[in-house]
């Protein structure tokens, strides 16, 4: 999350909703006698200012979608949609209630009580019938507060038509509770070790026995000012309006972490991989780790490593200026319960994303050797994964193999219907933007020239046995927009 400083600026709204377009790719081997389909990207935001940094939640018909983002507009929150149509079009953007003091009206005051808010992360929570939205909110001033607040979104209550400071309408929303809280230095690091930061968040949807039906599980990196960054998790089994935790996940062994991924297997085991360094600033012994849980997220096993992360991306790309670091994410397949981990690595001379899975499910003891997905000599970065309920698992990323000049971004997504031991690459998008061309403004000034370069650190997608759904970052008529985009199976 960048700290961002608001400037005074009345702009005026864009909004349309596009529909899809279907496009039949040619089968691919290990996907059996399946065909699948790539829709048109959905530009979801249209807008005058920057968003990125996208999550995704969808309910088991793959018709209910919610998208939160960064928002770089004067509310200096958590942009926010969401779809009744699985993504094919979207009720016009707004933003996250309850978390910042603003809306994108300087005349309109907000309802939350921080400055920033942002690093969102949305579920699908099937036992309440609502999405489960957690962001960071922190002031940019002394004494430096920060919390992880969640909030719930029911789309039953929401108001499409309400205007865009209205947030769907109050009655779409609960109060946003603190998950977790804590003090920053004003540069974003912890000064009392509890700087909670990249949470990601996960809901229980299984009913068999070692469930926990409706439990959500939020799990992040807790900074302090001394380089130690523990992994945490917390839970709530009432929809956000008590939480347990928070419950540290890592050992005292590993000192730097981040990245925190949560997930739950086919028995209920709850799984937690992140990316390990010995300092926040080091490129060596760098690796990709996991733990598990088999009560439910009280008590975790020892931190194991998963792979060596060899040479890991150093904060930028070849000809590009937004930062890029490395990336461990993760998914669960819902057939054999293997635990799959996806990382970045610069080891073959270009960020690759690799991949490794656990030889057999409930367990994090032994890894396969780590492989890449989809070898290129371009550029890989910002992997996100998501997993079927049929054993399916995909694997979304930014790909540049597109671009010859290697500085072009498409999006790929890879899928693996055996445990993660094949994948089917499927190119989502033909045409590359340039994650430059826009910037994200710390100042409210069109056109974006205010030198800074993010393109956030991460992109989204969700599973249904249908198709994989996606968010990312691309570049729109005027700013950086959120796209919608789905492969179908």
């Amino acid at each position: 999350m960048a700290s961002r400083t608001r400037f005074l600026a009345m702009f005026s709204v864009v909004s349309a909703l596009s529909a899809l377009a279907l496009v039949t790719l040619p089968q691919a081997a290990n996907a059996g006698s399946i065909t699948i389909t790539v829709t048109k990207p959905v530009n979801v935001t249209h807008d005058l200012f920057a968003d990125n940094e996208e999550s995704l939640g969808m309910n088991g018909s793959g018709k209910l979608l919610a998208g939160a983002w960064n928002d770089w507009d004067f509310n200096d929150g958590c942009g926010f949609a969401y779809s009744t149509t699985g993504g094919s079009t979207w009720a016009p953007r707004t933003f996250v209630p309850g978390f910042t003091k603003t809306t994108n009206d300087p005349s309109v005051p907000g309802t939350g009580s921080f400055d920033v808010a942002g690093d969102p992360s949305v579920a699908w929570n099937p036992k309440f019938h609502t999405f489960d939205v957690v962001c960071q909110a922190f002031d940019v001033t002394p004494p430096f507060p920060i919390q992880l607040l969640g909030t719930t979104f029911n789309p039953a209550k929401a108001n499409p038509n309400a205007g865009e400071n209205q947030s769907y309408g109050a009655a779409a929303w609960t109060h946003p509770v603190s998950v977790a809280t804590g003090t920053s230095t004003g540069t974003l690091k912890g000064s009392n070790g509890q700087f909670p930061d990249h949470e990601s968040i996960m809901v229980d949807t299984g009913t068999a026995a070692g469930h926990h039906f409706g439990r959500i599980y939020v799990t992040w990196a807790k900074f302090n000012g001394f380089g130690r960054s523990p992994i945490q998790v917390a839970f709530s089994d009432d929809n956000g309006q008590h939480w347990t935790g928070p419950i540290t996940v890592s050992d005292k062994m590993h000192q730097f972490d981040q990245d925190a991924r949560i997930n739950i297997g086919p028995d209920g085991t709850v799984y937690d991989t992140w990316i390990n360094s010995p300092t926040e600033v080091s490129l060596t012994s760098n690796q990709a780790m996991a733990a598990a849980a088999a009560d439910g997220g009280r008590t975790w096993s020892a931190s194991t490593t998963v792979a060596p992360i060899l040479d890991p991306t150093p904060g930028l790309l070849p000809n590009s200026n937004y930062r890029v670091f490395a990336d461990v994410t993760s998914a669960v397949d819902q057939s054999t319960g293997q635990l799959v981990v996806a990382y970045t690595d610069q080891r073959s001379s270009a960020s690759n994303v690799w991949i490794t899975h656990t030889r057999s499910g409930g367990s994090v003891s032994s890894f396969t050797t780590p492989v890449r997905v989809n070898p290129s000599p371009n550029e890989e970065f910002f992997p996100w994964m998501s997993a079927a309920p049929d054993g399916r698992v995909d694997l979304v990323y930014y790909d540049r193999s597109c671009d010859p000049a290697n500085t072009l971004n498409c999006v790929t997504l890879s899928s693996s219907f055996n445990g993660g031991a094949s994948w089917t690459n499927t190119r989502v998008t033909s045409t590359g933007f340039d994650g430059d061309m826009f910037q994200a403004c710390l100042a409210f000034v069109q056109p974006s020239n205010c030198g800074v370069f993010f393109l956030g650190d991460y992109i989204a997608v969700g599973s249904t046995n249908a198709k994989a759904q996606m968010l990312y970052t691309g570049n729109g008529p005027k700013a950086m927009d959120v796209f919608s985009v789905q492969v179908g199976f």
